[in-house]
C-alpha cells in the first residue's frame, strides 16, 4: 500500500520555533543574527519522518493568503485573539519553503484558506485513492478525520517523546473519550482558546464528551438541554446555542477545496543536492553541510564500509606527529581503555582520538604484542601537555571515567566540553540505556560492537589488556569516532528539548568535581567494623538459639524453603494465629519474604526471623563488605556517582553504594560511625538540607499558608496541623503533628486518600476529610498538583524548576494502574527534580568557593540532600559556614533554604 505523508508546515514550523526559543533565548540564529529555529526545527522533523518511515508520496501545506477569510466571514473575531507572529519566525517561512524545494516536496497552499482546509481535502482524497495516509501536525482539530487504518494523525514534535504518537480511533477516544467522527462537535461545545472559537461557557473536555456519550451528537444535547439537570449547564446550552452551531462551522475542516495538485502528482522525496547544500551553508547548518559533503548519510553502510581510517600508533614519533596534528583543531574527542588490578587500581590499556568524522587513532600502553620500541610512559608523556591545555576542547563518551583514569597516571584532563552519554541523559533520562552503542545505533545508525564481543563473558573472559592490538585498536577508534559525530545531533536534540542549561550549567560542570570526590574517597575505621562484626554476630547466634528454641529444632534459617516448611508445615503458625495460610511461589515454596512475616506480628518467633534477616544483611552487605572494598593505595573506599541513571537527576552510588546506609535503625546508624575523618586532627562537617522538597513545594505552588511557615521558621508540620484541624498552635500534639507530616511529605510523593488512610491509622471517610480540609487550607497546593498533570497529560513531560525534564508517556496508558503510577512520577518529577538540581548547583558552588579561598578541606560524599566535607578541626568552623552558604545560596526560592550542620570526628557524630 502506498504511504502518503501531508505535513502541516505553518503548524510545524510555529512549534518548531517556540519550542528551540524556550531553549535558549532569542532562538537559533546564524553568526550575522538571521534566525533559523523554525527551519531547523522543521527540517529535523522532516529528518526524523524520512528516516523513521517508507514515504512514498509527501507534500507540505502552508496557509495561503489572506488564510483566515472563510472563515473571517463566519465569526469577524475568529483567531483575533492569537497575538501576532513574532518578525524573527515570519522572517523564517521562505527559508522553510526553500528547505522544501530543496528536497523535491510538492507545496500547496489555497488564498483565502488555512492549512488544515488543504491537508484535510487532499487527505480524504488520497484515501480514497487507496492510500495510507498520515497527517504529521500536533493540531488536535486533524482527529476528526482519523478513520481507521487508511487516515491517521502523526505527532512527531510531542514535547514528551522523541518517538512519534500516531492516532487511530483508538486513540482519539483515548485522548478526547468520544470516537473521531464527535470530535467537530466536542470541540464546538468546547470550544478553543487558542482559535478563538466560543463554544459553550462552562463546557469543558470531560463535560462535552461526557454530554455526547449521553445525547450521540451536537444538535441531539441542545435539543435536550431542557431537560439537563445541571441548572447553570441547562441555562448556557440554551443561552449559546447559536454560538454553539457558529463553533461547530468553525472548526469543520473544509474537504472540498479546488486544489492545484491530486493524489497522482504526488511522489516521493527528489532532493536538489546542491541546491540544499546551498541552503545548509548559507543557514549555518554545519552538520547537515559535512554529510552532504561527505556524499552519504551518517551511519550509512557504504560510508562505514568504505571510508574509515583507524591507525594504530606504532612509533615514538607517530605519538609526536599526532600531538602536531590534534594541537592544530579545534575539537578531538578521546577515549582511555583501562583494566581493574584486584585492588580497584587502574591500569591503562590505550588512548584513542578523532578529530574528524570517521578518522582515529589508537596510541597502545599495554597489549599480547606492541609496537617494536615500546616505551609506555614516554609514548603517554607525550599527549600530556595537550591533554592539560584547557584551550582544546575535548570531548568523551563517559568522559569522567576518562578523566579518572588519566588522574590515576599523572594527567589532568582539561576542557572537556561535551559528553554524549551526558547530552542524551538530559534529553531522554528515562531511557534505559546511554552507552554508546545505543547512542550509535539511535542517531547514527551504526553498529557498535560492546566491549564483550572482545572480551567475552564469565569465565572465559580474557582482560583487555590481552586482546589483539588491532583488534583493540579499531575497536577503540571507532568508538572515539562515533563519539565526535554523536555531538551535532545531540546538540541539535539538546536545542530542540531546552535542556542546554542543565547540560551546560550543570552536569558538565559538576563533572570534574565527582571526578575529585570518588578519586577522594572516604576513610573506613576497619578495627570498628571488625568488632560491630563481631557484635553483630552474637545477637544472630542468640537469635538462631531462641529461633530452634520456639520450633523444636535446628534448620538454616537463612533458607527460605527450609524456613517455610519449619513455619507453614512442622509447627503451622498461620494456624496458631488464626490468619491464612501464606502464597506459595511459582516453585511451590512459602512465601517467606518481608511484607508475608509483616502481617504475622507482632510474634516472638516471627520478630525474631525478621531481626536475624535485618542483621545478616547489615553483616553481609556492609560491615563485612565494605573493608573489603578499602583501596591499599589510599586506605579509603571509592565509591562510583552515577550521573546518568536515576530518571530524576539524582546522583546514584555503587561500588559501594554509599547513599544506600541504612539510618532508620540505630544498628544502621551505627555503621556512620566507621566513617571517619581522613587525617589525625581532621574532622568530618555534615550538611543536609532541611526538608528541602517541602521548601520546592511552597516555591512553585506558591501556596501563602506553607510559605508562611518557612518564612517565620515554624515547625511547618505543627502549623499545617493547627491549621487543617482548626486548633492553636499549643494545641498541637505529637499525633496530630505525624498526621500533619503524613500529608505534607505524602503528596510531593504523590499519595492519595488510601494510602493516608494506611498512614494515619485513619478510616477513610475521615482521611478524605483530612485531605479535603488540607487542600482547602492549601488551596494554591491543589492547584499546582492539578496543573501539573493536566500539563502532563497535554505535553507528556513534566519539568523542574531549572528545566530538567522527565517524559512520563505512561500518562496516556489504559491501564489504570500504569496510569496512576505515571501520574504519582508526574508529581514528584518536579520537585525531587529540582532538589536533585539544586544540591548539584550547590556542590559545583562548593567546590569553586573551598579552590578560591584555599581552604585545605574537601568534599567526600553527596548522600541524597546532604554533603560530608573533612577538613582540619581548626577550619571546621569556617568550612561550616563555607558549606553553609553555598548551600543555601544554591537557588533563589520564595521561602529561605535551611541547611543543619553539624560536624564531629566520625560521620555518626557529625550528623547527629
Amino acid at each position: 500500500m502506498v504511504r502518503t505523508f501531508l505535513l502541516d508546515g505553518t503548524a510545524l514550523a510555529y512549534r518548531s520555533h517556540f519550542a528551540l526559543a524556550a531553549g535558549r533565548e532569542g532562538g537559533l540564529t546564524t553568526t550575522s543574527g538571521h534566525p533559523t529555529s523554525a527551519t531547523f526545527g522543521f527540517l529535523m522533523t522532516l529528518r526524523a519522518i524520512l528516516k523513521r518511515e517508507q514515504v512514498d508520496r509527501i507534500a507540505v501545506a502552508f496557509d495561503g493568503p489572506s488564510a483566515k477569510l472563510e472563515r473571517t466571514k463566519l465569526y469577524p473575531e475568529y483567531k483575533a485573539t492569537r497575538e501576532k507572529a513574532p518578525d524573527e519566525l515570519r522572517m523564517q517561512f521562505d527559508d522553510v519553503r526553500e528547505v522544501v524545494q530543496g528536497y523535491g516536496i510538492p507545496i500547496i497552499e489555497v488564498e483565502g484558506h488555512e492549512a488544515d482546509d488543504v491537508i484535510g481535502t487532499l487527505a480524504v482524497r488520497c484515501r480514497d485513492a487507496g492510500d495510507e495516509v498520515y497527517i504529521v501536525t500536533g493540531d488536535k482539530d486533524f482527529m476528526q478525520l482519523v478513520d481507521s487504518d487508511k487516515l491517521r494523525l502523526y505527532d512527531i514534535m510531542r514535547r514528551g517523546s522523541a518517538e512519534p504518537k500516531i492516532y487511530g480511533p483508538d486513540e482519539v477516544v483515548e485522548k478526547f473519550g468520544v470516537p473521531p467522527e464527535r470530535i467537530v462537535d466536542l470541540l464546538a461545545l468546547m470550544g478553543d482558546a487558542s482559535d478563538n472559537v466560543p463554544g459553550v461557557p462552562g463546557v469543558g473536555p470531560k463535560t462535552a464528551a461526557q454530554l455526547l456519550e449521553a445525547h450521540g451528537t451536537l444538535d441531539e444535547v441542545l435539543r435536550t438541554a431542557d431537560a439537563n439537570r445541571k441548572p447553570k449547564l441547562r441555562r448556557n446550552l440554551i443561552d449559546f446555542r447559536e454560538q454553539a452551531l457558529l463553533s461547530r462551522d468553525l472548526v469543520r475542516i473544509r474537504l472540498d477545496l479546488d486544489l492545484p495538485i491530486a493524489p497522482d502528482d504526488l511522489h516521493a522525496i527528489q532532493p536538489d543536492e546542491p541546491r540544499l547544500l546551498e541552503i545548509f551553508k548559507r543557514l549555518e547548518f554545519r552538520r547537515f553541510v559535512d554529510e552532504l559533503m561527505g556524499g552519504a548519510s551518517e551511519g550509512t553502510a557504504s560510508e562505514v564500509g568504505q571510508s574509515i581510517d583507524y591507525r594504530i600508533v606504532e612509533s615514538l614519533e607517530e605519538c609526536r606527529a599526532l600531538v602536531r596534528r590534534l594541537e592544530h583543531v579545534e575539537r578531538f574527542s578521546l577515549c582511555t581503555l583501562a583494566t581493574r588490578t584486584t585492588t580497584g587500581e587502574a591500569e591503562l590499556v590505550g588512548l584513542a582520538f578523532s578529530q574528524r568524522a570517521h578518522k582515529g587513532w589508537y596510541l597502545p600502553l599495554r597489549g599480547p604484542v606492541l609496537p617494536t620500541g615500546h616505551d609506555r610512559e614516554t609514548w603517554l608523556a607525550c599527549f600530556k601537555a595537550l591533554l592539560e591545555e584547557p584551550r582544546h576542547e575535548k570531548l568523551g563518551h563517559d568522559a569522567k571515567e576518562t578523566t579518572k583514569l588519566l588522574r590515576c597516571h599523572g594527567i589532568e584532563l582539561r576542557g572537556v566540553a561535551f559528553d554524549p552519554m551526558l547530552a542524551s541523559y538530559c534529553i531522554a533520562p528515562g531511557q534505559r540505556a546511554h552507552d554508546l552503542s545505543h547512542l550509535a545505533q539511535h542517531h547514527l545508525d551504526v553498529h557498535y560492537s560492546p566491549q564483550s564481543e572482545l572480551t567475552g563473558t564469565g569465565k572465559k573472559a580474557i582482560q583487555l589488556s590481552m586482546v589483539p592490538v588491532t583488534d583493540l585498536g579499531f575497536w577503540a577508534a571507532q568508538g572515539c569516532d562515533l563519539a565526535l559525530r554523536l555531538r551535532e545531533p545531540l546538540l541539535a536534540e539538546v536545542e530542540l528539548f531546552g535542556v542546554g542549561e542543565i547540560l551546560c550549567d550543570i552536569e558538565m560542570p559538576l563533572l570534574p568535581v565527582l571526578v575529585a570526590v570518588e578519586e577522594r574517597g572516604v576513610r573506613l575505621d576497619t578495627d570498628y567494623m571488625t568488632e560491630l562484626g563481631a557484635e553483630l554476630h552474637k545477637r544472630i547466634d542468640e537469635l538462631n538459639r531462641s529461633i530452634w528454641r520456639d520450633t523444636g529444632r535446628e534448620f538454616n534459617i537463612a533458607s527460605n524453603q527450609q524456613l517455610g516448611q519449619v513455619l507453614f508445615e512442622e509447627i503451622e503458625l498461620h494456624k496458631k494465629l488464626g490468619v491464612r495460610a501464606p502464597k506459595r511461589t511459582r516453585t511451590g515454596q512459602w512465601a517467606t519474604d518481608h511484607t508475608t512475616l509483616e502481617r504475622m506480628t507482632p510474634h516472638p518467633l516471627v520478630d525474631a526471623v525478621i531481626e536475624h534477616r535485618r542483621l545478616s544483611k547489615l553483616i553481609g552487605t556492609y560491615v563485612e563488605a565494605l573493608p573489603q572494598l578499602v583501596r591499599p593505595s589510599t586506605g579509603r573506599v571509592h565509591t562510583t556517582f552515577n550521573q546518568a541513571v536515576a530518571a530524576t537527576g539524582r546522583l546514584s552510588s555503587e561500588d559501594p553504594n554509599l547513599q544506600n546506609i541504612p539510618i532508620r535503625t540505630e544498628d544502621g546508624r551505627r555503621l556512620r560511625r566507621a566513617f571517619v575523618a581522613g587525617n589525625p586532627g581532621w574532622v568530618l562537617v555534615s550538611a543536609d538540607y532541611s526538608q528541602i522538597e517541602l521548601r520546592i513545594l511552597a516555591h512553585m505552588s506558591g501556596d501563602a499558608n506553607l510559605q508562611a511557615g518557612f518564612r517565620e521558621g515554624e515547625d511547618v508540620h505543627a502549623r499545617t496541623a493547627s491549621i487543617v484541624f482548626g486548633v492553636l498552635p499549643t494545641m498541637v500534639n505529637t499525633e496530630l503533628r505525624s498526621q500533619a507530616k503524613v500529608i505534607n511529605y505524602g503528596l510531593v510523593y504523590g499519595m492519595g486518600v488510601t494510602r493516608v488512610a494506611q498512614e494515619t491509622g485513619m478510616s477513610q471517610a475521615d482521611a478524605k476529610k483530612f485531605v479535603d480540609a488540607y487542600f482547602r487550607a492549601m488551596p494554591k497546593v491543589k492547584q499546582w498538583l492539578d496543573d501539573t498533570l493536566d500539563g502532563a497529560r497535554e505535553t507528556g513531560e513534566v519539568r523542574t524548576l531549572y528545566g530538567r525534564r522527565r517524559p512520563v508517556p505512561e500518562v496516556f496508558s489504559k491501564a489504570p494502574g500504569i496510569r496512576a503510577a505515571a501520574q504519582n512520577v508526574a508529581v514528584n518529577s518536579p520537585i525531587q527534580g529540582t532538589a536533585a538540581d539544586i544540591i548539584k548547583r550547590a556542590m559545583i558552588r562548593l567546590d569553586e568557593t573551598i579552590a578560591e579561598r584555599g581552604l585545605e578541606g574537601r568534599m567526600l560524599l553527596q548522600v541524597h540532600d546532604e554533603l560530608v566535607i573533612e577538613c582540619p578541626e581548626g577550619e571546621a568552623t569556617q568550612m561550616s559556614a563555607v558549606v553553609k552558604e553555598a548551600m543555601e545560596g544554591a537557588a533563589d526560592l520564595d521561602v529561605p533554604l535551611d541547611v543543619d550542620i553539624g560536624v564531629g570526628p566520625t560521620w555518626l557524630d557529625a550528623h547527629s
